[in-house]
């Protein structure tokens, strides 16, 4: 552990007493239900679940702009707290030197920040908001306390798929076949493998604590689902089984993917007396974690669907409802000369044909696949009649 973070402010039990892992501040340091906090913001929330565990996983569903916003905003919160690092797979791992100068560099290097993302997928990903993540740990790193080490995002992307057209022989390199071949296993398989391991190279060997961001299907820590009747190996569930209790999964409104649980979840906010418009709890210490989650098929210590919310994550965090939700900006500048070249290859690779991409043309694929995003989050119902047996959500303890 970093000496800066070697002690950190005790946690008070009921009784006044501190536990003496608690005192030590160090990364074995967990919650009991007697020192966590029924209902916080989310970025208190969050701050507070990191800092009593050496890892947490941060599920999301992609593409909302008000959740990378939150995240955006809790990097220095979290480094008070003594958590150092963001491990986040959208950069390829590849590039963490180009990341550590981004982000820990005395200029801000918005091309390198551009440069990084189309490395990462071409033009498959290109969003205002993903920078703007990376010069919030930037600007912090300018503003941090003498003496402290920097804030960290630590780069578990993984380049599944073959990047250069001139080795496909007019294939997609989406294709399963070839996705599995180039990394020599079921790609999905290694993409978990790979962001577990760096989360333990990078984090756990040097006793650190980290959030892992992540799509939410992802961050699944106890929940193995199915596809095609095999089971889905996710980064989650590996460094649960080398962690335990010093893993937490929390996840934003939105991130467990099953529309008729989020109906009843924002049920239940609206129908609350006094509603909070944004907010992180615990769920096992509010009403919400008893929402029944029936749209996911998997199964949780061998018990098949449905589950309740309170067994798929630790910590939720509400910032706004479905129907609030602001799609992300697509960045202008994206495709320049200095990105142009290398983004069309990529893209050739996906989508094969003899000629080049113009930037015209792949533009239009930007925009297609930006409206796409909204169509992939989870549908919303229409506005339910409350009538007069409002009840209260939250229980504060």
């Amino acid at each position: 552990m970093n000496d800066v973070f070697a002690v950190r402010p005790a946690r008070q039990d009921d009784d006044g007493e501190s536990t003496p892992a608690q005192a030590q501040g160090g990364a074995g340091a967990n919650p009991t239900p007697s020192n966590r906090s029924a209902l916080t913001t989310p970025i208190q929330h969050l701050v507070e679940v990191a800092s009593t565990h050496q890892v947490t996983m941060l599920g999301d569903q992609r593409g909302v702009a008000q959740h990378l916003d939150v995240l955006a905003k809790s990097i220095g919160p979290l480094h008070s707290a003594g958590v150092a690092n963001l491990v986040w797979e959208f950069t390829n791992s590849r590039r963490q030197a180009d990341l550590d100068q981004l982000c820990q560099g005395s200029e801000w290097d918005r091309r390198l920040a551009v440069a990084l993302f189309v490395d990462l997928m071409g033009i498959g990903f290109g969003y205002d908001e993903y920078v703007d993540v990376l010069h919030a740990v930037w600007q912090h790193n300018q503003d941090r306390p003498q003496g402290w080490p920097p804030f960290r995002v630590v780069a578990a992307g993984l380049a599944s798929y073959v990047e250069d057209p001139d080795l496909l022989d007019g294939r997609s390199a989406a294709e399963t076949e070839l996705r599995d071949w180039w990394l020599g296993g079921h790609y999905r398989d290694i993409a978990a493998t790979h962001l577990a391991n760096i989360v333990t190279a990078e984090v756990l060997r040097g006793g650190e604590r980290a959030v892992v961001y992540a799509d939410g299907p992802r961050t699944n820590t106890n929940l193995v689902e199915f596809v095609d009747s095999r089971p889905i190996l996710t980064p989650g569930i590996l460094l649960a089984n080398w962690l335990g209790e010093g893993l937490a999964r929390v996840v934003f409104h939105g991130a467990i993917d099953d529309s008729d649980a989020l109906d009843r979840v924002e049920e239940l906010i609206a129908a609350s007396p006094d509603p909070e418009s944004t907010f992180g709890l615990a769920l096992d210490r509010s009403t919400l974690g008893s929402v029944r989650v029936h749209g996911l098929q998997g199964a949780v210590d061998g018990e098949l669907a449905p589950f309740d919310l309170a067994e798929l994550a630790d910590g939720y965090l509400f910032v706004a409802p479905r129907s609030e939700w602001l799609v992300v900006t697509l960045t202008p500048d994206l495709l320049a000369p200095d990105t142009l070249k290398a983004a069309e290859r990529r893209y050739r690779a996906i989508d094969p044909r003899d000629t080049a991409y113009t930037q015209a043309e792949l533009e239009l694929v930007r925009i297609e696949g930006h409206a796409d995003l909204e169509t992939s989050w989870p549908t919303t119902a229409v506005e339910p009649d409350l009538g007069e047996g409002k009840r209260r959500l939250f229980r504060r303890h």
